[in-house]
């Protein structure tokens, strides 16, 4: 009776796992795979994205996308990353919302989602600091989600 009683809870909190990982959303794109991590407070949807030649993950939010799962279009936010992560330093810090830690490895994001609900791929488009975006990124969506 200890045995299915402790194979029933570890099956519980597995299955509970696995919905959490079904409800997140997670693209592939020519860098790695994007994820829709969680969302803040604030309202935030929080972006993380994989870092050349790093096992840090930079971190992008986006009002307005939080929640949103059925009527997405253009949306515009702000990418920080570690720095000393391999891109440039702007010439002043922003604090990280979420870790009040000072970084001068930010930019502007837009991203463009091709249909209004999930799964959906995406367009974004990166520039540092407060400069023009200079980067883009085609995200497509894993799986059925």
């Amino acid at each position: 009776m200890k045995f299915s009683a402790v194979a029933a809870l570890a099956m519980f909190f597995l299955a509970g796992g696995m919905a959490d990982a079904q409800q997140r959303e997670v693209w592939q794109t020519e860098i790695g795979t994007v994820v829709y991590d969680h969302e803040t407070a604030r309202g935030e949807a929080v972006l993380t994205f994989p870092i050349a030649n790093s096992d840090q993950r930079g971190v992008a939010f986006i009002p307005q996308l939080a929640g949103n799962r059925t009527n997405r279009g253009i949306f515009y936010g702000l990418w920080i990353e570690p720095d000393g992560s391999g891109a440039p330093a702007c010439d002043f810090a922003i604090t990280d919302p979420e870790t009040n830690t000072p970084r001068q490895t930010w930019g502007r994001i837009q991203i463009t989602f091709v249909d209004p609900g999930i799964p959906s791929s995406w367009v974004l488009r990166r520039g540092y600091c407060f400069d023009d975006y200079s980067e883009f990124l085609i995200g497509r969506p894993v799986g059925g989600q």
